[in-house]
């Protein structure tokens, strides 16, 4: 459990999540009805498996499209107090494969919202979802939100755009927003199809289907994972706080776990899957950031937000999650 947690602020006000029906936004949905919020979800795909998410969406007013539509995020916005933008496109890989779709979807997709925004009256406040990958590479541990910005994808660069846009239109329009730069999440409702990013719950569906979990290089590389219903949290207290208005956070444990050890974990926890180590692929290679772990005392010190799970009772509880789900 982590601190931080809003205590009823969130009933009756009236929310968009753009992207509700991907990972992230099922987890946020799931914490917002529990709350008693008004969910708007805007998306352009029904759940891949609706059976398991119709009594998560109960009583969600459902708008589908694309976030790049100007009208339908028009109407999406009527009357929302709070949006979180969690629609776009994610994977470093396959942004620098894909640039100039990465463009049109996450960089015009936030400017297809924020127009909205302006026009609206009074505006809705926004919090943002980034990215670590906004950082440098192979910058001194723990990596501060004062760091330097070069990311090594099209998808970085995207993503940080992105936040300039936001901070922007708060300065020339008098927009609310918040940005929290999330290291590697990881839960329930992934699809088990993504691989691109999201590699704990990758490897979790792959060793409970007796597949090998492949190491790239000698798997050294550290890394912060951190719990979704951790990241939903500060998310949930970005959207309440005015302390968190044109502020960045990072969002992560604090702790790094070297990507093997993190694989072992999940070995352990599935008692399936063997580890297979290779060279590093060519496009991974050119998108590695080296060791990260972030400085997460900004976030602690004002929000009172702080993740406690451990990375071992975390991959425990969605092994078991999956096993209940058959997965």
């Amino acid at each position: 459990m982590n601190q931080g947690r809003p205590a009823g602020g969130y009933a009756g006000k009236r929310v968009l999540i753009t992207g509700g029906l991907g990972f992230m936004g099922l987890n946020l949905v799931t914490a917002l009805r529990g709350m008693k919020a008004d969910i708007r979800v805007l998306g352009r795909s029904w759940p891949p498996d609706p059976e398991r998410s119709q009594q998560i969406l109960e009583g969600v007013t459902f708008f589908k499209g694309d976030i790049r539509d100007a009208v339908l995020v028009e109407e999406a916005i009527a009357g929302s107090e709070l949006i979180f933008h969690l629609a776009g496109k994610s994977g470093p890989a396959a942004s620098n494969a894909s640039p100039l779709e990465d463009l049109d979807v996450n960089a015009r997709g936030m400017l297809t919202l924020l127009e909205a925004c302006r026009q609206s009256n009074p505006m809705p406040k926004i919090v943002f979802p980034s990215s670590r990958l906004v950082y440098s590479p192979n910058l001194p541990l723990p990596v501060a939100e004062t760091s330097p910005t070069v990311p090594l994808s099209i998808y970085g660069i995207h993503k940080l755009v992105a936040e300039r846009y936001l901070l922007l239109y708060q300065r020339l329009y008098g927009l609310q927003a918040s940005i929290l730069r999330i290291t590697n999440p990881y839960g329930p409702f992934q699809r088990r199809e993504q691989h691109s990013y999201g590699i704990v719950n990758w490897f979790i569906h792959q060793a409970m289907n007796g597949r090998p979990l492949t190491i790239y290089g000698d798997g050294s590389q550290k890394r912060d994972y951190v719990h979704v219903d951790e990241v939903v949290q500060a998310l949930l207290a970005a959207g309440l706080n005015d302390e968190a208005n044109g502020r960045i956070f990072n969002v992560g444990s604090g702790d790094g776990v070297s990507f093997l050890q993190m694989a072992e974990l999940i070995a352990a926890a599935v008692a399936r899957g063997s580890l297979q180590y290779v060279d590093w692929p060519a496009d991974a290679a050119r998108v590695e950031t080296g060791d990260f772990v972030p400085d997460v005392s900004m976030i602690q010190t004002c929000l009172g937000w702080k993740a406690t799970t451990p990375l071992s009772t975390g991959i425990n509880e969605v092994v078991a999650r999956y096993r209940e789900l058959d997965w």
